[in-house]
């Protein structure tokens, strides 16, 4: 597949254009910063601009069969930076036929299907004393992503760590059985699985470690 990553050179990014290349998907990324891939830089299409404008949004998404964003807010970024390129890429998927998109955002989004814990409930509002700019622009984003007629799943990870990439991993609701973290590596592997095999359309999971081991994607 043809895919487009907005956010390749964050930490889930990164590894999201490495497991895309690996399963043999070309992937086209959006940066400012060429030279923050790496060694990734010569193995992908580089389109060099800036998600707020969208133009260069535009000339990223043409010729792609899906598009996922692993944005994050960065300093110096726009207060409102996810919902301003999610405004940006819903046209430009339109205008070139593109129907699946895969965004990633925190378990502080919430869903009618939910069933958070006491503990879950306090740690959600502590955060969004802390996060309340980021969460303010991750509803703004879910309202646009969910009015765009797309194809969509929006992907809410647990808190990131820089465990290894094991491919099993609880998906569901946020409830009792949903777990506190989750390996950056897996997050990739389940939004590349959403985008290439059409997984949890108009959802929005909850991936995180789970809590036994027989919890998987």
């Amino acid at each position: 597949m043809k895919l487009t990553l907005l956010g390749a050179t964050g930490s889930v990014g990164r590894e999201l254009v490495t497991q895309a290349l690996s399963a043999g998907h070309t992937v086209t990324v959006l940066v400012r910063n060429p030279d923050k891939l790496g060694d990734l830089r010569a193995r992908v299409t580089i389109v060099q601009g800036d998600v707020t404008d969208p133009a260069v949004v535009d000339r990223a998404i043409a010729g792609a069969d899906a598009v996922l964003s692993t944005l994050g807010h960065t300093k110096g970024s726009p207060r409102d930076i996810f919902a301003l390129a999610i405004s940006h890429t819903i046209p430009a998927m339109h205008r070139h036929g593109v129907q699946r998109l895969v965004v990633l955002a925190n378990t502080d989004v919430s869903n009618a299907e939910d069933q958070p814990t006491f503990g879950q409930r306090l740690q959600r509002a502590l955060r969004g004393l802390i996060l309340a700019q980021t969460n303010q622009d991750h509803a703004a984003q879910v309202h646009l992503i969910a009015d765009s007629g797309l194809d969509w799943t929006i992907v809410r990870a647990a808190l990131l760590s820089n465990g290894p990439h094991s491919g099993k991993y609880r998906v569901g609701k946020l409830d009792r059985t949903a777990g506190s973290r989750i390996a950056r590596a897996d997050v990739a592997d389940f939004m590349l699985a959403c985008a290439t095999q059409d997984k949890y359309i108009h959802r929005m999971p909850v991936i995180s470690q789970g809590r036994n081991d027989n919890d998987s994607i």
